[in-house]
């Protein structure tokens, strides 16, 4: 499907940066085991979802404002939402770090 919209494509491009920049902090947390990162993590869902609040709004907005584009805005948007459960499923792999008794 082509994104026509400049918003659209912008907040799927966050959506993609937030997901990798996520996955890479948590692969780094269960392999280094390192309080670190853990650290930078908890930091980064804050900036993360303060940021991806702003850009959600913006997205609503748009929807509401070009709504001939509503299939664009609904799928852009629902994308874009998918971040939070994948978030919520890293923080409890984190809880769980299956890896913790593996890597010293």
């Amino acid at each position: 499907m082509k994104i026509f919209q400049p918003i659209n494509q912008k907040a799927l491009f966050i959506a993609t940066v937030s997901f990798l920049l996520g996955t890479i902090l948590l692969l780094s947390f269960l392999i280094l085991q390192s309080n670190t990162f853990l650290d930078i993590g908890l930091f980064y869902v804050i900036i993360a979802f303060v940021f991806n609040t702003i850009t959600l709004i913006g997205l609503i907005i748009n929807s509401i404002i070009n709504y001939q584009y509503y299939k664009e805005n609904l799928i852009t948007i629902s994308l874009f939402l998918l971040n939070i459960p994948i978030t919520i499923g890293y923080i409890v792999l984190i809880q769980i770090n299956p890896l913790k008794n593996i890597i010293v």
